[in-house]
């Protein structure tokens, strides 16, 4: 599943200061393969998805055509 290089350093930065909570996202994330529309996630446009996971957001966009799910953003809602 390709993630976007700004969607990257994101979490990347938080390898130190958070990591079990960066596992739990790289774990949601990795789910996100097998059921791209799970519960609790939201339709934001046509081809993205919201997803709220503890302080973590995810944005990402589903490729039905390629068959592909782009990690496009993530943020903490703490920082």
């Amino acid at each position: 599943m390709p993630w976007e290089p700004s969607a990257l350093n994101t979490a990347t930065g938080h390898l130190k200061t958070d990591p079990d909570s960066l596992q739990d996202l790289l774990t949601a994330t990795d789910r996100l393969a097998e059921e791209p529309r799970p519960a609790g996630s939201r339709p934001w446009g046509i081809d993205y998805r919201r997803l709220h996971l503890g302080r973590w957001r995810i944005l990402y966009r589903i490729d039905t055509d390629a068959r592909t799910l782009h990690i496009e953003h993530i943020r903490r809602t703490d920082m």
